[in-house]
């Protein structure tokens, strides 16, 4: 009843929203987006014998934006969204949103102050979206952070910007027992280049769970993070390619007040080429690469691995990564390691997308996964893999998709995703390849 009667009032607030604000507003926008995702997940055991382990579910995610501008650079923004499983209150997997019962709830509210008392600074304050590149180190994973964010623009003695951003994560009203983001951006165009570099600090007070050897966990005091990031990358008409570097340190205080440092790497690197008129029509090959440091478990006194804590790592209520099945990032993914000894997760990958007709879109990647450390006598990486840090196959997969833009406000896809663990009977006792269809429409108007 309660939920019904929310619904009904986002509803005559969004009626009556314009003609309010059109008497204060010089401008308003009112923006809205849909989701639904029909999933089936089969063989998640790896074993085709059983027929207990199948999943199906239809995903939806709904948020409507209203954005204002009441004075001359003064802009104010507010995000409602909704998302759940249709006909459940129940996710495969543990989310960060406030709820996953399509209940609307605030994603953001912020207020952007540009130009700021006529200097060339803007400034933005409030639960807003925040990730920085492609979420290697910070992402919101569409839930926003309350942040403050200052952005400078300068031309001298090149163009460029620099930004600087504060975020409490946790709030329990004391500072040894809260969680924080601190951080800043500078970036330019130099010689057809965008170069960035960034600083972040991310400190948690409120209680983490580490992972010690022999699989014990333990509640920390405190974690100490510190990463150094440099991007860069080109576009043009026939191609892209990207690099990204980020270092770790810091450390982190045990329940017993003992410290582990840290000191972990992780690195990433994407190329395209593009063609426009072949005989596939419009063509894009792509590579990918995205290497990981990891920890030994006997190392007591130092942690290697490459952690980010605020990776990107949900897309709604379906995992984000690399691979639309396994969605590796550089600490998990969909399926759990069945040892973890493993550490440090690695992506190769290769995948094309060509559009023979208007409006339609084929695509296909393939995915070769390993790990920078993993237990003794576990499958090796292939020998490319190994070029670059890969130690250990943590399996393979396989995505096709086949994408259709009705409009430029509707489109729909449907996909195929197989993903095949080594075969190592010692800690996977079966093999057999685990899939994925999804058919998904997006519409926004």
């Amino acid at each position: 009843m309660t939920r019904k009667l929310l619904v009904r009032f986002f509803i005559v607030l969004f009626s009556f929203l314009p003609a309010i604000s059109c008497l204060y507003a010089s401008s308003l926008t009112v923006e809205t987006d849909y989701r639904v995702r029909g999933v089936s997940f089969s063989n998640n055991d790896f074993d085709v014998s059983s027929s207990t382990d199948a999943r199906s579910y239809y995903s939806q995610r709904i948020g409507v934006t209203i954005g204002g501008s009441f004075a001359p650079g003064v802009r104010i923004a507010t995000k409602l969204t909704a998302i759940g499983v249709a006909g459940s209150t129940s996710t495969l997997f543990a989310t960060p949103y406030p709820n996953t019962t399509l209940t609307p709830y605030i994603e953001n509210a912020y207020v952007v102050l540009t130009d700021f008392n006529d200097l060339p600074v803007d400034i933005i304050a409030g639960k807003q979206p925040l990730s920085y590149g492609d979420g290697l180190i910070i992402d919101d994973n569409g839930v926003g952070f309350n942040a403050f964010r200052i952005i400078g623009h300068t031309s001298w003695p090149i163009k460029w910007d620099m930004e600087l951003v504060t975020a409490k994560l946790t709030d329990n009203f004391r500072p040894d027992a809260d969680a924080d983001l601190y951080g800043g951006v500078a970036s330019t165009d130099w010689k057809q280049h965008h170069w960035e570099l960034g600083y972040f600090r991310y400190i948690n007070d409120a209680g983490y769970v580490y992972t010690l050897p022999g699989n014990i966990t333990d509640i920390t005091k405190e974690v100490y993070k510190q990463f150094y990031d440099i991007r860069v990358g080109r576009r043009n008409e026939l191609s892209l390619y990207q690099f990204e570097l980020a270092k770790q340190t810091g450390y982190i205080t045990r329940s017993n007040n003992t410290a582990i440092a840290l000191d972990g790497m992780g690195y990433t690197l994407r190329g395209e080429l593009y063609g426009k008129n072949t005989k596939l029509g419009s063509v894009t090959a792509r590579a990918f690469l995205a290497m990981n440091t990891g920890n030994d478990l006997q190392n007591t006194g130092t942690d290697n691995s490459f952690s980010p804590d605020l990776t990107r790592r949900f897309d709604g209520l379906e995992r984000a990564g690399n691979g639309q099945l396994f969605a590796a990032t550089p600490t998990g993914g969909y399926y759990t390691l069945p040892s973890a000894e493993y550490s440090g997760i690695n992506t190769l990958s290769l995948g094309a997308e060509f559009s023979p007709l208007y409006g339609w879109a084929f695509s296909v990647d393939y995915f070769l996964y390993s790990t920078s450390v993993g237990p003794r006598g576990a499958p090796v990486a292939s020998g490319f893999e190994r070029l670059f840090g890969g130690e250990f196959s943590i399996g393979v997969e396989m995505d096709l998709a086949v994408k259709y833009t009705h409009s430029k406000y509707v489109t729909s896809s449907l996909s195929y995703n197989r993903y095949t663990p080594p075969k190592f009977d010692q800690l996977w006792p079966h093999s057999d390849p685990a899939t994925r269809y999804q058919y998904e429409i997006t519409a926004k108007f």
